[in-house]
């Protein structure tokens, strides 16, 4: 019985062993994991557009059970150097950052020559938000020389585009006094007479702006449409949105007519070696969280690859034409990523496998077989030594040998399919004894 036991293991090892060994071969070749540690650059304050989108990005991706970090940061300008500097893995940055910030010119002039950077798409627009004095006689940008305006601190989007603006009408750099403050402070500045204009860059209206937007005796927004097709041809990166009258607030009637703003794209950055896995799930994420209807798009419009600063990664892009892949379409994140990177291993299973689990009976078979014919070596050896065994002690001799041979057989165990060979050998053995009697 062990026999036929060690005989299955050995043809069934054997065949297990190779096709251990092209999993293995191939295993080499298959993706690595999506790393379970995850750095997401924030914004300026818990209240930004910024910090809330990235914290429903860590929930989504915590629901999934990775682990993430969220960095704080000054905005699109520090997000842009923590993901150069490899600090962060994603980040939220404001479109034209990475053409006007620090650096860009330094490397090519379009950061779309940054092979280290990639895009997931944009999420949402953020218009610029320019107020300026009534009494200040200032209501077009070309009039800010010598003024003193308030744009954000260093690092922030808000400085990146008003230095854009500001330059795209001719404004020089030292004509002004650039202001760090942000938010209510500028607001409280502005409306105090500290500063004559103030910027702010925002997808939704804070309190600094609601403040402003309801001191209209004191502050104006400027006005882009007439010059709004301009700016979007000097500056690509900003799309004109529409703030329509009473927009704002139908109670007070703010705006008292339509205002055109200049807004760019906030989009996803990811360095340049993210996994492809996590492209993927990252846009399932911004889907969920943007596709709806904002303040200044329709539902639907966002995320997109409007206006990249960097170049679409390629599954983003393949996502955007097409959507996702069958696999995430109907199976858990994690589950589609383990069948996505294993499919290398179909190759030696479809090429090993196969042929040999066809192999494996005729080999079983011929293994069984061979324990049985073998013994014909000895029977033919005996039918051979005939001619010698006329006298009676030569006829002992090969009695003597049959007799072995029989008394293997009795240890010999075969499965009942091999029967009809093991009992054909008994009778081959009685029909040599025959021709050794006397008689025979």
């Amino acid at each position: 019985m062990w026999a036929v036991i060690i005989t299955f293991l050995r043809t069934w090892g054997f065949i297990v062993l190779l096709v251990a060994g092209g999993l293995g071969i191939a295993y080499r070749f298959v993706a690595p994991a999506p790393p379970q540690v995850l750095r997401i650059a924030t914004g300026p304050g818990p209240d930004s557009a910024y910090a809330r989108a990235t914290q429903r990005y860590a929930a989504a991706l915590r629901a999934e059970d990775f682990r993430v970090e969220l960095v704080e940061s000054q905005g699109s300008v520090e997000n842009l150097a923590l993901l150069r500097q490899g600090r962060v893995d994603f980040a939220l940055m404001q479109g034209g950052v990475a053409v006007t910030a620090p650096g860009a010119a330094a490397q090519g002039g379009r950061a779309a020559q940054d092979v280290r950077l990639v895009s997931l798409g944009a999420v949402f627009f953020e218009p610029a938000w320019v107020f300026v004095r009534r009494d200040s006689g200032r209501q077009r940008l070309q009039q800010l020389n010598g003024a003193r305006i308030a744009m954000g601190p260093e690092g922030s989007g808000t400085r990146a585009l008003a230095l854009a603006l500001l330059a795209a009408n001719a404004v020089a750099t030292d004509s002004f006094v650039a202001s760090p403050l942000a938010g209510t402070q500028a607001a409280q500045a502005l409306l105090a007479g500290e500063v004559d204009a103030a910027i702010f860059v925002a997808a939704e209206p804070g309190p600094a702006i609601s403040t402003l937007m309801a001191a209209t005796d004191q502050v104006e927004l400027v006005d882009f449409e007439t010059r709004a097709a301009a700016y979007a041809r000097l500056l690509p990166y900003v799309t004109p949105v529409q703030l329509p009258r009473s927009g704002f607030s139908l109670a007070l009637d703010l705006p008292a007519e339509d205002i055109v703003l200049l807004a760019p794209a906030a989009s996803l950055l990811a360095k340049a070696e993210v996994h492809p896995q996590l492209v993927s799930l990252f846009i399932r994420i911004l889907q969920a969280e943007h596709r709806g209807r904002q303040s200044f798009a329709p539902e639907g419009r966002f995320p997109s690859a409007l206006n990249p600063d960097v170049p679409l990664h390629r599954d983003a892009a393949r996502w955007y034409e097409s959507g996702p892949t069958f696999l995430q379409s109907w199976m858990p994140f994690w589950v589609a990523v383990t069948v996505e990177r294993m499919w290398v291993l179909l190759i030696p299973l479809l090429t090993l496998a196969l042929p040999l689990i066809r192999f494996a009976p005729p080999l079983y078979t011929w293994q069984m077989e061979s324990r049985i014919y073998r013994y014909y070596d000895d029977l033919r050896g005996i039918e051979a030594d005939l001619p010698d065994a006329l006298d009676p002690s030569g006829r002992e001799a090969l009695l003597a040998r049959l007799t072995g041979l029989e008394a293997k057989l009795q240890k010999l165990s075969v499965p009942s399919a091999y029967g009809r060979q093991f009992y054909a050998l008994r009778r081959d053995i009685a029909w040599l004894r025959g021709q050794l009697s006397p008689r025979g």
